[in-house]
């Protein structure tokens, strides 16, 4: 049956929201020797790439016939970046003005996204639920001194659940023709696995859903801690997550989520997000796990799309930085010139490296600041002692500079304010021919040497001054490189003007 928008003129893109397909898996239940028929419902085939396409529109319509966005008005919201992306749609089409508040660690892709559809976009100082730097503080304060702005607070709204409930669990259950035994989510807001769910139950008695949770999140259970994975997995239990509804529980790490999607994308030709593969990974998990058989049938619900991640999960050097992928299938992945050799004569631990200076939390910006404008970079602990190594954050010159003159801190605040907490130190045994290929979109890479608990960082800067005779490296190098990437007479005849692809 062909869905509304491909049988005919659509008035607005809002009204393409929704109807996503559902996908047989045909390579990868083989590959991982499950038997059951394993169902795929592709949300990241909405307009903006997510199932939050449908949620941004519900929660300004609601608002709407409630009264509390009137026109003209403002749509603020706290989000991971996929909800900011369907508010900013809705709120494009619909002429509102909006603004979101967005996780420190929600991809760059996702943010500039956001701001293509003419939203505000502003980054929150922590990735916590609490406190005043948390998106949700700062996305209620906004609201407050903004007139005729209205928060959608998708985390405790309940037009969150109710969107599913009534629309996308219908769906799904029409789809595969009320043939389902398993249903595989992964909670976030709670709104989809809590609002979809109890529609699923309601409509299936003999269904079990499956929650699938990232390790460090708390919904789950377990020990909260940082994770890479974006849009699921909270550090508390969101309002509008329903426990009551989640039949049984898979947890998953970074690891398993990452090249879960990598596999999708290479064997089934679906681009989807690090949340989807965590819950592809489960499910696959599960099923074998549990000997699930051919006459029982699962759906996995992938949220949301890869190209939001291209700079994470999907660029080899990230997952290579981040230690998700070993130097060995990094430098499988990478086309080897032939002067990368010549890098691998140099040996990382004799490159003489800056040592950041170590600072202890809980200073004021105004008195680290002639620091941070010497260094330019500090690292920092609960002591200021690198012997006690247990390093909490970096603290850059940049975004001291940034913070202080957009006015969203103070001279007098703690520098805990400025924490990045998502660098990574590389591992000391990387070929140098390996580093230089991920200071291709790096500006610096942190390290420890062998047996210090300094560390050290890492400029292209710092391997040119420890080059051997570097004109002659050089000459050579240049000459390689030509013989090795020169295109053909007929190369550069068909090659005057770029693809339009």
């Amino acid at each position: 049956m062909q869905a509304p928008h491909q049988r005919q003129i659509l008035n607005s893109i809002l009204e393409a929201i929704g109807n996503t397909p559902m996908i047989r898996l045909n390579k990868l239940p083989k590959e991982d020797g499950v038997e059951c028929e394993v169902l795929v419902k592709c949300e990241f085939l909405n307009p903006t790439g997510s199932h939050k396409d449908r949620l941004g529109l519900n929660l300004v319509e609601t608002a709407e016939k409630e009264g509390l966005l009137k026109p003209g008005g403002t749509i603020v919201e706290a989000t991971s970046g996929n909800t900011g992306l369907g508010l900013a749609l809705a709120g494009a089409v619909k002429g509102y003005k909006v603004v979101t508040v967005a996780l420190p660690k929600a991809s760059s892709e996702k943010c500039d996204l956001i701001r293509g559809f003419g939203a505000k976009m502003i980054r929150a100082g922590t990735n916590l639920s609490f406190g005043p730097d948390s998106m949700y503080a700062i996305a209620e304060k906004i609201t407050k001194e903004t007139p005729g702005a209205f928060y959608t607070s998708q985390f405790t709204n309940k037009a969150n659940p109710m969107t599913h409930y009534r629309k996308t669990a219908n769906e799904i259950v029409d789809q595969c023709g009320g043939k389902l035994d398993y249903f595989f989510m992964a909670p976030g807001t709670g709104g989809t696995i809590s609002g979809g769910g109890r529609c699923l139950k309601e409509r299936l008695p003999n269904l079990k859903i499956v929650a699938c949770d990232p390790v460090g999140s708390a919904i789950g259970g377990g020990i909260s801690a940082p994770f890479l994975v974006e849009g699921v997995g909270k550090d508390t239990v969101p309002p509008n997550v329903d426990l009551k509804i989640m039949d049984d529980w898979v947890k998953f790490k970074d690891k398993d989520a990452f090249d879960a999607a990598r596999r999708l994308m290479k064997s089934e030709g679906m681009s989807i997000g690090g949340s989807a593969g965590g819950v592809l990974w489960s499910a696959l998990h599960y099923a074998k796990e549990k000997k699930l058989t051919k006459d029982q049938t699962i759906v996995v619900f992938l949220p949301d799309t890869g190209r939001n991640y291209l700079t994470k999960f999907l660029s080899n050097e990230w997952m290579l930085e981040h230690g998700l992928q070993t130097e060995e299938e990094y430098r499988e992945l990478m086309i080897e010139t032939p002067p990368l050799k010549y890098f691998d004569e140099i040996q990382l631990k004799d490159i003489d490296c800056k040592i950041l200076v170590c600072v202890k939390l809980g200073r004021t910006i105004g008195d680290t600041w002639d620091l941070l404008q010497k260094e330019g970079i500090l690292i920092t602990n609960e002591t200021g002692n690198v012997a006690d190594n247990n390093y909490k954050g970096l603290i850059t010159s940049k975004d001291a500079l940034l913070a202080v003159s957009s006015g969203r801190t103070k001279y007098e605040e703690k520098i805990d304010k400025l924490l990045k907490t998502d660098y990574q130190l590389i591992s000391n045994k990387l070929k140098v021919s390996t580093i230089l290929k991920i200071l291709e979109c790096r500006e610096f890479l942190l390290f420890q040497k062998e047996g210090s608990k300094e560390v050290c960082i890492l400029t292209p800067s710092d391997i040119m001054a420890k080059m051997k005779k570097p004109m002659q490296m050089l000459n050579e190098f240049n000459i390689n490189c030509l013989l090795y990437t020169s295109p053909s007479p007929r190369d550069l005849s068909t090659s005057r003007m770029p693809s339009s692809a």
